[in-house]
């Protein structure tokens, strides 16, 4: 896809996506660079993570996307030479130095130990997203901050929530429970999660209030993610991916933990992260990326309804999230600026997740 003429940021402008290698950030690599955009993204390791500048090459030619090396994401000063494009990065399989700085960081890697001690993870959190914003503030380059967020900055989802959710709300219950004693409760490890969410994402905010960035600032807050994984053989079923196999496959002891939520398909999130890019009227904006409530009882029957002819376990799952979404629809719009009309429905998602994993368990055999 060509350059938009809306565009806040040039067609041929280098956008930075840290952990690109992860899950969703792979995705959001990929929907950039179908609307005409090169792609640098960060790794912990360039040899490991080579296998995505080989897929991506594939697509979209040789020049298109680069992998640069930030191996300690909480480390003062980890992003300035990505930002500025002055580090060797990974090219078609070749060390080359990069000397353009960036448009836009999108900021999407953060820590995912699930440590149930909240000094373990919200400090370190919090860093990466201000060592991300502050390099990005010395670049004239760079027009957009897209930090990816969560729902779990706004919500802790439980069975009968009807609780109004909008733009001002924050997941301080989150915070308050996750540094209750004893902080090693490995069942508390949600709660240090989703109080890093929150205090990264506030933490974002306040800085830029505080410092005044030449460039726009948006965040992308989804709910539980579904869909394809884009390369399964070198990323596994990590995160909320492995859910809907794991459904498939019959495992469901860790998900009797898991309440009922709002889901999303990772390939809306990504698109929501180009839209908080090139929109020009997308400015300091908190993006609500809920697509649909569901339950494990809702995803079994849609497994029922797309393999006829296979067992699956009985319905496990009790309750429903309630909780009312207000800007959400302000997201739907942006997709439908970006030409995709409405959002992923839960049963396209299982089943573009289901896709790739069927073939991929197979050939694993």
């Amino acid at each position: 896809m060509s350059d938009l003429p809306t565009s806040a940021i040039r067609g041929e402008s280098t956008v930075l996506v840290t952990g690109a290698n992860g899950y969703l950030a792979s995705h959001i690599v990929d929907k950039f660079l179908q609307h005409g955009l090169k792609v640098r993204g960060t790794v912990r390791d360039l040899e490991k993570s080579s296998w995505l500048v080989d897929l991506l090459e594939k697509r979209y030619g040789s020049d298109r996307f680069e992998l640069t090396l930030v191996p300690d994401i909480t480390r003062e000063g980890a992003f300035e030479e990505a930002v500025k494009g002055r580090k060797p990065t990974l090219l078609c399989s070749s060390l080359l130095k990069m000397t353009i700085g960036v448009s836009a960081v999108v900021h999407v890697a953060t820590i995912m130990t699930f440590d149930p001690n909240p000094d373990n993870v919200i400090p370190g959190a919090v860093a990466a997203a201000i060592g991300a914003m502050e390099p990005a503030a010395k670049e004239p380059t760079v027009k957009r901050f897209i930090f990816t967020s969560s729902s779990a900055a706004v919500v802790s989802p439980f069975a009968g929530n009807d609780a109004v959710l909008d733009e001002h709300t924050w997941n301080e219950r989150a915070v308050e429970e996750a540094y209750k004693p004893p902080t090693n409760d490995p069942y508390r490890a949600w709660y240090a999660y989703a109080a890093s969410k929150t205090r990264a994402e506030q933490a974002v905010w306040k800085w830029c209030s505080e410092n005044h960035p030449s460039f726009i600032t948006n965040a992308v807050l989804p709910n539980g993610i579904f869909g394809r994984v884009l390369d399964p053989v070198n990323q596994g079923y990590r995160s909320s991916a492995h859910w809907i196999p794991d459904l498939f496959e019959g495992k469901i002891e860790h998900m009797r933990l898991f309440p009922p939520q709002w889901f999303v398909d990772v390939e809306d999130v990504a698109l929501l992260h180009v839209a908080a890019a090139i929109l020009p009227h997308v400015k300091n904006e908190r993006i609500f990326a809920f697509a649909e409530p569901f339950t494990f009882n809702k995803i079994l029957s849609v497994l029922r309804k797309l393999y006829p002819t296979r067992s699956f376990i009985d319905d496990f799952s009790e309750g429903e999230d309630l909780t009312t979404i207000k800007p959400r629809a302000r997201a739907q719009s942006m997709l439908r600026e970006l030409g995709q009309a409405e959002w992923t429905s839960l049963e396209r998602s299982v089943e573009k997740n289901l896709e790739v994993y069927i073939p991929y368990s197979e050939a694993s055999l």
